[in-house]
């Protein structure tokens, strides 16, 4: 699983954390009765957390993994602490095979 993170928003760590954790979550429980899911989690279920910078930048990454046939959940801030509501903080890709993820997140950086 590819966790993408926007990095100019300028939160905090722990705001991040949340955040990511928030879409690991949702995609883990979106793919819990797929045999994806139970690859992933006998593997170790596998997550890196990269970075990007813009919300445009985001979607259309968004677009290329799920135009790739790859699970894709986008997170979107509730507006309850740092970020107005709706606001796209991060997504996550997967959980899916190293490869496919690879495609469409090689050229992002780690957190």
């Amino acid at each position: 699983m590819a966790l993408v993170v926007r990095t100019h928003l300028g939160t905090g760590r722990g705001k991040i954390a949340a955040q990511v954790a928030h879409a690991a979550v949702t995609a883990a429980l979106r793919a819990r009765d797929t045999a994806m899911f139970a690859a992933w989690s006998r593997a170790g279920q596998r997550k890196v957390v990269l970075k990007i910078g813009g919300e445009t930048e985001l979607a259309q990454l968004c677009a290329q993994a799920h135009a790739a046939g790859l699970p894709v959940q986008v997170i979107h801030d509730a507006g309850r602490t740092q970020l107005a509501a709706g606001t796209m903080t991060c997504c996550a890709i997967g959980p899916a095979y190293r490869e496919g993820l690879d495609r469409v997140t090689a050229s992002l950086g780690l957190l």
